[in-house]
């Protein structure tokens, strides 16, 4: 199914969301990047991902799409539309959702995140599914692939969610990498039915794998609990353990796992189960209002602070939407260091989390010595994700030029090993203008542009290759 889908670029989806480039699928899906045109006229970037129709569940599945467009937490991957159309005489089921740039299954074959990595990963997933779980929905994929990031945000997919208790959803995370997700399942799979239980099992094994690359060893023929590795240092192996309990009952709930993850808080006890509070307890009731007026002060303050102190970019900041499949060219690593730019290490999110700005230099040669550049385009990159960065990061772009400047491909000639400055530098090559071609040129031109990412500034480079 997802060969024949492969081919669809070009294509329309009913009659509103162009397919663009290809980025990823299974056998049963494919992804592409699309368009989501707004009411000014003005569009972004999204993700639309095409499935069969065919099947019994897929008038389900379409009922939950549309139920997950009322959802509303800033760590949800947000779904824009969905219906049903026809592609060749098929009927196809498509979701159009925000695009994010990288997901975690593309920075663990590199490198296992750190614990202060996975300090900054956990609450925004963990805010999720409490939110989910508080709606009485079950996520019932939570692996790396299913934990992206938009800009400075950490999201979680919301494509395949189910009700509490039901059958859970058929479509599995679209990512070059493709996971079994019958690894991450809890020993209760076998009813097939999504549960809050089950969702703080997989946030379990995922949690041992970011921060050894490896899913914990466990016999499922045998009544107990996984292996933990050694390597997995506190407070990650206490969650985990109580993650990782065979019966559903005896796992922690995603609020004593916040509680842990951020000390001070002090736990809810479920009704059903009979655990002891860890933390301090809450603050008296003649205490508490002083406390709360001058916790507000205190935010009211800091946000003052950072809407003055925060650098204005040089243009307005283009909305950047998920990898749910990822867009690039053939790997390589020209330079002495490089970073995945990791989403692990975002900050909490705000209501209003600037994209990437560009900077954009009309009519300035990008130096002496490679022809005439008439606009240049370098990424403007956030502190936040030039601090991973070690060394350099060098990107090499060919780009082929016709005769009126415009660059009609691009390509990588070394991409390194971060798909997310990967990505800024193609986005960028693309909108470089060269000089229009002079009298008895003929055929296109090439240039070489290459983008160097360090944690003070990012400088640019053209060579021409081809005249």
């Amino acid at each position: 199914m997802s060969e024949n889908m492969e081919h669809w670029r070009g294509r329309t989806v009913d009659d509103r969301f162009p397919l663009e480039s290809y980025l990823g699928g299974s056998d049963h899906s494919a992804v592409y990047l699309t368009l989501l045109h707004g009411g000014a006229g003005d569009s972004r970037k999204a993700a639309i991902k095409l499935i069969p129709a065919e099947s019994a569940q897929a008038e389900r599945q379409l009922l939950r799409w549309n139920a997950a467009r009322n959802l509303n937490h800033p760590n949800l991957i947000r779904v824009f539309e969905a219906g049903r159309c026809e592609m060749e005489g098929r009927a196809v089921l498509y979701v159009v959702e925000e695009y994010a740039e990288e997901n975690l299954s593309q920075i663990l074959p590199e490198r296992a995140l750190t614990a202060e990595e996975t300090r900054g990963m956990l609450p925004p997933v963990l805010g999720a599914l409490r939110y989910l779980h508080e709606q009485g929905l079950a996520h019932g994929h939570i692996q790396p692939s299913n934990i992206m990031a938009i800009g400075e945000q950490v999201k979680l997919s919301s494509d395949a969610l189910a009700e509490n208790g039901s059958p859970g959803a058929t479509t599995r995370a679209y990512d070059q990498r493709e996971y079994d997700q019958r690894e991450y399942d809890p020993p209760e799979a076998a009813t097939g039915e999504a549960s809050a239980a089950g969702d703080v099992w997989q946030l379990g094994m995922t949690l041992v794998e970011v921060l050894t690359q490896h899913l914990p060893a466990w016999d499922r023929g045998k009544p107990s609990a996984p292996d933990l590795p050694v390597s997995v240092g506190e407070p990650f192996r206490e969650i985990a353990g109580h993650c990782l309990q065979v019966e559903p009952q005896d796992r922690w709930t995603v609020p004593q796992i916040l509680s842990r993850v951020q000390p001070g808080r002090p736990v809810p006890v479920p009704s059903t189960t009979h655990v002891e509070e860890i933390g301090p307890p809450a603050i008296p009731p003649t205490t508490s209002a002083k406390w709360l007026y001058f916790l507000l002060l205190a935010v009211v303050l800091a946000i003052v602070v950072f809407l003055i102190a925060r650098p204005k970019p040089s243009s307005p900041a283009p909305e950047v939407q998920s990898t749910q499949g990822q867009q690039g060219g053939t790997s390589g690593n020209s330079s002495p260091a490089s970073t995945s730019a990791d989403i692990a290490s975002q900050p909490k999110p705000s209501a209003a989390t600037p994209g990437e700005a560009k900077a954009v230099d009309e009519g300035v040669p990008a130096n002496p010595h490679g022809g005439d550049v008439v606009r240049r385009v370098i990424p403007e990159v956030s502190m936040r994700a030039r601090r991973t960065i070690h060394g350099t990061i060098k990107v090499r772009v060919k780009t082929e030029v016709d005769a009126a400047g415009n660059v009609t491909e691009a390509q990588f000639e070394s991409s390194g090993q971060s798909k997310y400055f990967s990505r800024l530098a193609m986005d960028a090559a693309r909108e470089w203008k060269f000089v229009p071609a002079h009298a008895g040129e003929s055929g296109p031109r090439e240039w070489t542009l290459q983008f160097a990412f360090s944690r003070g500034r990012t400088e640019a480079s053209v060579v021409r290759t081809k005249r």
